[in-house]
């Protein structure tokens, strides 16, 4: 368990160091060096630390039973319908794209700035629940924990880059959470349509990346 704390350190450091530099580092390389290089160093640590997280010692908190699978599979659906909406539409006060927001017309902002970090929130909170082991509560729990709190840290990171006299017009035309945006054109035909399609892959290919299968362990 030891690689595992190990792994999840030198995660966070890298999340929480370029953030702390971030200035720095963009006047050296340029904002799009600093997005690519960060995301490339974020996924080879990501992957790291999954596989100390299916390698590790633990210990069970409580029983395993198919409804739990059931659970996550289901819930991993609308998770991948946040993410399709994070790389589709703008999102000028979170992870995501930046430019093209509109205030007249907020997409999936009208329901939350963060559609992103809340499926990263989703993601973790159905594993915490369909695993139940103690490495897998640490793992997926803390990442649950860490998008949460990414919601004010991200909003205060993007609003430097943005000019102060669109500050009030983004922040009066967006939402950090908002369920009645669901009903005022949130999200698109296109948003659903990627999302299913990334819900699909991840289905699928669980079994062969991972080594589990959500729908054998669901009994499905």
């Amino acid at each position: 368990m030891v690689w595992f704390f190990i792994s999840v350190a030198v995660f966070l450091g890298a999340h929480i160091i370029p953030g702390l530099l971030r200035e720095k580092i963009v006047k050296r390389i340029g904002c799009h060096g600093y997005v690519i290089g960060f995301s490339i160093l974020s996924t080879i640590l990501f992957g790291w630390v999954i596989y100390e997280v299916l390698v590790a010692e633990s210990f069970v908190l409580w029983d395993y039973q198919p409804w739990q699978a059931k659970f996550l599979i289901i819930i991993m659906l609308p998770t991948c319908i946040l993410w399709a909406c994070a790389i589709l539409q703008p999102c000028p006060l979170s992870i995501g794209r930046k430019t093209g927001f509109d205030p007249a017309r907020p997409g999936i902002n009208r329901f939350c700035r963060h559609p992103l970090l809340l499926g990263v929130f989703l993601w973790g909170m159905g594993h915490v629940i369909a695993n139940g082991d103690l490495v897998a509560v640490l793992f997926f729990g803390g990442s649950a924990i860490f998008a949460l709190i990414g919601f004010s840290r991200m909003e205060k990171i993007r609003l430097r880059d943005i000019p102060q006299s669109q500050h009030q017009a983004i922040l009066s035309g967006t939402r950090r959470f908002s369920p009645s945006g669901l009903l005022k054109g949130a999200i698109g035909l296109g948003d659903i349509v990627v999302g299913v399609l990334a819900y699909g892959v991840i289905l699928i290919g669980h079994g062969h990346v991972i080594g589990v299968n959500p729908l054998e362990m669901a009994g499905w």
